[in-house]
């Protein structure tokens, strides 16, 4: 039995060789005597995971290597380290079990299967992956993490899990090949002896209740054990066909609903990973249509609630504090808002595990697409119908439409929703290595997995940026690498589990792998080349060039010595053609690039070909995708000519191990591990956003700048002043702060004092710091903003110092050069600048003629694209070549839009509008009057008064709650006469005017001195009283009325009631200003007459009541027309209007 040692203390029982001297491994990346784990210092970390302010993952002591960031601990450590309980055999507590795990387990088995030519190139083989695992150049997939190596822990000194783990968890089938060449599946004893390390399965279903019902228990296990499937429905019979002697098909839309729930059901491998799913559907489906509509339908439910009644929700919450607090307009806003119907006070939130998207509407977990045949898109290019067919009987035509007829319906749903995708059938199987045997159907979740039925792929992926060193890939060390994957990817196929026998049977029998890389787009920014540019796409095509030709030249190379995959015979001639046409394809690159092409041209019976996409057309596309304008250096060459030589190679391979060995997959959770979410971008994407976030324990987040965003400037040739300039212009204050500890700058205030030259941000900033002395006062200043920030109470103002604006357009200096290098997916807030949809699309046509599979890429779109965009997103993409596009609309989620926070945009503008409509309305209140009356009880004053010697008169007024007159009325001389008459009728108009708004000051100063008879001599009230008004004479009744007004209501106590406090009046008024409080006061001024005559005065004198009924006289018009005994005479002119001649 050989044994080695490993890490210098670790003892790697290898167990007995295998047959075979396979690969002989040479040290690249590490030396001898020094191990892997020490090339990186390592500590001891607590981490940490919090959810609004709210801790939900723990891990205490955990070793880990300095040098990883947050994002990459946090996330490798929640969702991969084995264990819940400290002190158990099974917990690990420290990076380096997770990467022994793999390593070692790889090792033992390489070194039983006969993968290596001796027991040193297996110690050096554990060594390189583990470097590789430490230094973040590589990882695979997701389930090699959850299930790998817990079996065989007992070969290097930790605990024996075997006798725990024996027969726990789901069963698991692995294949074996026999002496005829034959496949055949066998039990294992565990999962664990198993593992499954397959990410990517494709499954079949077939027209039948026993397959429909079979078909979910499949799906279950390969769900919990961590990854997803791909399913093309088409091959259930649609919705109405018949059923022998049974009536109709309830069609494969019912019973996906069915599958989907329960995968929701299920969580990935035991974390809090989603099961994923792809569904399919052909183009010539009965139900096609109905399809495409599926989760637009869905998605509908959650706008109405995201968007309806969470906005409602947020509105509510904000119209209650603003009721009280808000400003008059906000409050009758609330009060409007507050009034109507609201039937569930509760949030719903938007998470995919939620309640509303989780449990409540459907089809959530399932990525849609379909699937346009050939025919389909013959149709389309010839302006011809294509139709709908029964799956039963496809002579029977159930639809003939127009291809554009389904483009737009698709448009129409993606617009909404996000989905359905397309799959370009007709591209997928002229590329296709299996196309021999049979026609691909469908692809795995993420659609860069395209395989025959029943099968599966384990992925694995490079962080690109890794080997490059001074702007130049290290040719050999990513060879290297390549060569160390392939060998762990076809292990996993020997030594793999699977959940039925026919997948265990078909993965052996194809031995797909899936070798890719991420990063691309983070790579161009560091070298300073735009992402949506003829360099771009280059750099892409030749590294995805020399990433397939060396793999197919290892599985070449082991092909030989452990032998072809099983199905080689029936598919070699697709296999040959497809990989004739990647080297074609390199010659066109080369081309492009200037080079000199040798090679003859192959007839085109060694080429693949479609009826609807040949040869011709994918060079073709290829040339359109790239471009022609190329600046690249040199050094781009040596790679496109080394891609060269590893496809011409491939001539003289005799056999090989792998039917399919590259594509470019999603690196959504192994993004962490490889370090991408501190400085990169996932799979072939470009950068969505030139900052990053951490994450703080208060529940907020920190902004920081893209660490590739300072090298990129750096290699355009930007100072270090100048790069600052633009760090804090992006990141703000906080992105600068850690630009600059990484730079090891002393003195930052000189170099904050050199940003008055870039945008608004910087300007800004340098105004807060004018007056700062020293770093000191800078280091105050910048730790209260950061306080603040996490503990979510940053001014407003203070946002934009301390974040930035997320781009650098207002910067003046910058370039268009410069501005292109850092377009993002996303525009940025305040930004205007973007990466073009046919930028995304243009990438995936540059990387598609160099990779077994396909690209998982999005194509994102601004918010304001049309649906006709759409539409031309998928005829381009045709052209180009490309298999799978996924076109995202910015807001086209619902999840994605509406946020429920009170500071949230869409409760902040929905409030807005409410506002804008309480301001409109009280506007045109103050533009039409509206008459503000006095309950039905009021309190009021009466004043007596008396004009000339015999003109008596009463004047009442009515107060408002705020002391202020609201109402006279008036009474002079006997009812009924015309000077009675005339005093009521003004305090009525004078009254109503009041209540009506018009300013009591006017009344007073218009009125005030105006002359007409009765005047003269006043006397105010029957008894001398010390609170008397100095009124003694007026010139009419009208003014003695504004002077009685003036004095009660003086202008030096803002026209309330005199000598009455402002709160006693309040008081006698309820809130509802309807009802009268009634109280027991001390008497005052307010609950009597005034009187104001003193009771010492002489008796009053017999007064001449006649004036006070006199009317106009007909003749003379004065006003003197009195009673003279039973008839009327003028005491002016002796006009009589009697007939008795008394």
């Amino acid at each position: 039995m050989a044994k080695i040692v490993v890490d210098g203390n670790q003892v790697l029982d290898l167990g007995k060789k295998g047959s075979g001297n396979s690969i002989k491994f040479n040290r690249v990346f590490t030396k001898e005597g020094v191990y892997a784990y020490d090339t990186v210092k390592w500590v001891r970390q607590d981490i940490k995971m919090f959810a609004a302010g709210e801790v939900v993952f723990e891990r205490k002591g955990v070793e880990v290597p300095a040098h990883w960031g947050d994002n990459a601990l946090k996330i490798t450590i929640s969702k991969y380290i084995y264990g819940e309980k400290p002190g158990t055999p099974e917990y690990e507590d420290s990076l380096k079990h997770i990467f022994d795990r793999i390593a070692n387990t790889y090792t033992v088995w390489g070194f039983q299967l006969g993968y290596f030519d001796s027991e040193k190139s297996a110690l050096i083989f554990n060594q390189e992956m583990k470097y590789m695992l430490v230094h973040q150049m590589w990882a695979p997939n997701s389930p090699v993490w959850f299930n790998i190596g817990h079996w065989e822990q007992y070969r290097w000194g930790r605990p024996d899990l075997r006798g725990s783990l024996e027969a726990k968890g789901t069963t698991a089938y692995y294949g074996v090949e026999t002496k005829k060449g034959e496949v055949e599946a066998k039990k294992s004893p565990s999962m664990y002896a198993n593992p499954q390390a397959s990410a990517c399965f494709i499954l079949g279903v077939k027209d039948s209740m026993d397959s429909i019902l079979r078909h979910q228990y499949t799906e279950g296990a390969i769900f919990s054990s961590g990854s997803g499937i791909g399913l093309n429905i088409s091959s259930m019979r649609g919705e109405g066909e018949p059923i022998a002697g049974k009536g109709s098909a309830a069609g494969p839309l019912s019973f996906d609903r069915g599958w989907d729930r329960m995968a929701g059901a299920i969580k990935s491998g035991g974390k809090t990973r989603r099961a994923a799913r792809m569904v399919v559907m052909y183009s010539d489906h009965p139900d096609v249509f109905e399809f495409v509509n599926t989760k637009f339908k869905q998605e509908e439910v959650a706008k109405v609630v995201l968007q309806e009644h969470n906005v409602q929700y947020g509105l509510r919450k904000l119209a209650e504090q603003k009721l009280n607090d808000g400003t008059p307009e906000e409050q009758i806003a609330a009060k409007m808002l507050l009034a109507t119907p609201y039937v569930v006070d509760k949030f719903y939130s938007p998470g995919m595990d939620a309640l509303l998207y989780g449990q409540t509407i459907g089809n959530q977990n399932a990525n849609h697409t379909v699937s346009m045949k050939s025919g389909f898109w013959l149709a389309y290019k010839n302006g011809k119908k294509y139709a709908t067919r029964w799956v039963t009987d496809p002579s029977h035509i159930v639809r003939e439409y127009d291809p554009s007829e389904l483009f737009a319906l698709m448009a129409k749903a993606i617009w909404n929703n996000a989905e359905p995708g397309l799959h370009n059938n007709d591209i997928i199987n002229f590329w296709s290595t299996f196309r021999d045997e049979c026609m691909l159907e469908t692809s795995n979740p993420c659609s860069e997995y395209l395989g025959p039925l029943f099968s599966s792929c384990n992925l694995s992926s490079f962080n690109i940026i890794r080997f490059f060193k001074n702007g130049r890939l290290e040719i050999e060390k990513f060879k290297h690498a390549i060569q160390i994957a392939m060998l762990a990817a076809d292990m996993n196929v020997t030594k793999g589990g699977f959940p039925i026998p026919e997948i265990a049977i078909n993965t052996v029998n194809y031995r797909t792998t899936g070798i890719g890389m991420a990063n691309i787009g983070g790579l161009l920014m560091a070298m300073g080349i735009p992402y949506d540019s003829a360099d771009g796409r280059a750099v892409a095509s030749s590294l995805a060039s020399l990433l397939t030709s060396v793999c197919y030249n290892v599985s070449a190379k082991l092909g030989s010595t452990l032998g072809e995959f099983s199905k080689y015979q029936l598919i070699k001639g697709s296999l040959r053609k497809v990989i004739n046409m990647h080297e074609v394809m390199n010659n066109e690159l080369k081309k492009v690039l200037g080079m000199k092409v040798s090679a003859k041209k192959l007839a085109s019976s060694e080429l693949p070909y479609e009826e609807s996409f040949t040869p011709e057309d994918a060079i073709e596309g290829f040339k359109k995708s790239l471009g022609c304008k190329l600046t690249l250096d040199d050094s781009w060459k040596d790679v496109v000519e080394e891609a060269g030589v590893q496809w011409a190679l491939l001539k003289n391979a005799k056999t090989f191990r792998n039917s399919f060995v590259t594509c470019i997959a999603p690196t959504g959770t192994i993004s962490a591990p490889m370090g991408i979410y501190e400085e990169g971008t996932t799979s072939a994407e470009p950068e969505y956003s030139l900052v990053k976030h951490k994450a703080l324990s208060g529940g907020g987040s920190m902004t920081l700048i893209n660490g590739l965003v300072p090298q990129g400037l750096e290699k355009l040739g930007y100072s270090f002043s100048q790069i600052a300039t633009i760090v804090a212009e992006v990141s703000g204050l906080a992105g600068l702060e850690n630009f600059m500890n990484s730079r090891h700058v002393k003195d930052k205030l000189e170099v904050l004092r050199q940003l008055d030259d870039g945008g608004e941000v910087c300007k800004e900033i340098s105004a807060r710091i004018a007056s700062f002395s020293d770093d000191s006062q800078y280091e105050i200043f910048y730790k209260s903003l950061a306080s603040a920030a996490e503990k979510g109470k940053l001014a407003f103002n203070d946002m934009s110092i301390m974040f930035g604006c997320g781009h650098m357009e207002n910067i003046p200096w910058i370039n268009e050069r410069t501005l292109a290098v850092f377009d993002c997916a996303n525009t940025p807030f305040g930004g205007s600048r973007c990466i073009a949809t046919a930028g995304h699309v243009k990438m995936l046509g540059a990387l598609q003629p160099f990779i077994s599979g396909a690209s998982s890429k999005t194509i994102n779109m601004p918010a304001g694209v049309s649906e006709q965009d759409i539409i031309n997103s998928f005829v381009e993409a045709h052209e180009l070549g490309v298999k799978c596009i996924a076109i995202y609309r910015d807001g086209s989620k619902g999840n994605a839009v509406y946020s429920m926070r009170l500071d949230s945009t869409e409760v902040q503008d929905a409030w807005q509008k409410l506002v804008a409509q309480a301001t409109e309305i009280r506007t045109n209140e103050h533009a039409n009057p509206q008459r503000k009356r006095l309950p039905y009880r009021r309190w009021g004053q009466t004043v007596k008064f008396t004009i000339g010697s015999d003109i008596n008169g009463f004047m009442t007024v009515g107060i408002s709650e705020t002391g202020r007159c609201a109402e006279i009325f008036g009474h002079l001389g006997q009812g009924g006469s015309f000077i009675n008459g005339m005093f009521d009728a003004f305090c009525k108009a004078f009254s109503i005017a009041l209540q009506y708004g018009v300013p009591f000051e006017s009344f007073i100063s218009s009125f005030r001195y105006m002359s007409f008879d009765p005047s003269g001599w006043v006397k105010i009230g029957e008894y001398q009283d010390e609170d008397k008004p100095e009124i003694h004479s007026c010139k009419s009744i009208v003014d003695l009325l504004m002077q009685l007004l003036d004095w009660m209501f003086p202008a030096e106590n803002d026209r309330r009631l005199r000598s009455l406090e402002q709160n006693y009046i309040s008081e006698m008024f309820c809130s509802n200003g309807h009802t009268m409080q009634v109280k027991s006061v001390e008497k005052t001024p307010i609950q009597t007459e005034l009187s104001f005559t003193s009771s010492t005065s002489a008796k009053p004198k017999k007064k001449d009541n006649a004036m006070s009924s006199a009317l106009t006289c007909p003749k003379c018009h004065s006003y003197a027309y009195v009673f003279d005994g039973k008839c009327r005479s003028c005491r002016d002119c002796g006009y009589k209007d009697g007939g008795c001649g008394a």
